[in-house]
């Protein structure tokens, strides 16, 4: 099978490329596949770290041709299939699966699977008119079907490499301490959080916050929030962007992890990933309903809340904390990567024979 796969970066450096990462990665092990990406952005030369469809809200359909053109003058050999890992190529891929009579397969994330097509009625075509659109969650789906896009659609949740991600087995006791993995845009429920930690520190002011990522001590929110947490004299710690590596030590030492996202009309979170990381590691996981975190978080490894419920955010935090005995977290209904990237590949067979 020869796979022509269209990505954002081919290290696993945001929501996309940690998904595309990992699917290549076991894809190639029986698969043969050919990557296009988005790295060089700035570069306006043809080759196969140079598409520029993500930058569809400046350039417009220039960077489509530029990356039709692109594709077909770079590519290697003819392939089965095509496969967008970011919702930004669907337009590239609907007229390259045209030009060489192959199906094409769209994977949704979240937010652009709904702005897109907002922006563009052709971005809505592009969709409808793919063999499969697959979605990372049922929300995201949902969110789509509300915006009107009639598509073949398929769900496939993502995964983690629980090789990686796995509890740390001479851990006696958790840390107390919560991890926050995220930035400090409102969707990510920062500012939530922290609203439910002025309740949490009356009881218990001796659980520290840790937040993880990259952050912009020079803004205008990092000031605000700084603010925030002196007045109400919360013990929050700034910890910035981490390697892997480091990301697996907290959330193992951690005793929960909260990201409790806000869903707004096109910004959403389309699965959360975090949740199931934590999940991985051993750790108690929050995020919020209404929201791809409702298929990341399974009831007996973490918590659902409604946005905006700092009194129910509360009452958990100081639940979990409270424990005398942390609950063995069940990793049995995490999927690996490799589960995950043969799903695709099934789905991609389907196809391959029909067409």
């Amino acid at each position: 099978m020869n796979v022509l796969f269209l990505t954002s970066n081919l290290e696993p450096k945001d929501g996309w490329s940690v998904v595309g990462f990992n699917l290549v990665r076991h894809l190639k092990k029986n698969t043969n596949v050919q990557i296009f990406s988005s790295e060089k952005k700035h570069a306006f030369f043809f080759g196969k770290t140079n598409l520029k469809s993500q930058r569809f809200d400046k350039l417009g359909f220039f960077a489509t041709f530029f990356d039709v053109i692109n594709i077909l003058l770079c590519l290697r050999k003819i392939p089965h299939i095509i496969h967008c890992n970011v919702e930004h190529y669907a337009l590239p891929a609907l007229i390259i699966s045209k030009i060489l009579r192959v199906p094409y397969t769209v994977t949704c994330h979240g937010t652009y699977g709904v702005l897109l097509p907002s922006q563009s009625k052709l971005y809505k075509k592009a969709y409808e008119r793919s063999n499969a659109l697959i979605t990372v969650s049922k929300y995201t789906k949902k969110r789509m079907e509300q915006e009107g896009i009639k598509a073949r659609y398929v769900v496939i949740n993502n995964g983690v490499d629980k090789k990686i991600f796995k509890p740390k087995a001479n851990l006696l006791k958790k840390h107390k301490t919560i991890t926050f993995v995220g930035n400090l845009k409102e969707r990510k429920g920062i500012q939530f959080l922290l609203d439910a930690m002025v309740k949490v520190n009356k009881l218990m002011p001796d659980i520290k916050v840790l937040i993880l990522g990259v952050i912009d001590k020079q803004s205008k929110e990092f000031d605000i929030k700084q603010k925030f947490i002196k007045e109400h004299f919360l013990n929050v710690d700034f910890i910035g962007k981490v390697s892997q590596k480091e990301l697996i030590r907290y959330y193992q030492n951690a005793t929960l992890n909260v990201l409790p996202s806000k869903s707004l009309k096109f910004h959403f979170e389309g699965f959360g990933l975090i949740h199931l990381e934590a999940s991985a590691c051993g750790t108690l996981t929050v995020g919020c309903n209404s929201s791809g975190n409702e298929d990341a978080i399974d009831e007996k490894n973490g918590f659902l809340v409604r946005y905006g419920d700092i009194k129910k955010l509360a009452e958990i935090i100081l639940k979990v904390f409270s424990k005398k005995q942390y609950p063995k977290i069940q990793r049995n209904h995490i999927a690996d990567w490799s589960q995950v990237s043969n799903e695709y590949k099934y789905l991609w067979d389907r196809f391959i024979r029909k067409s």
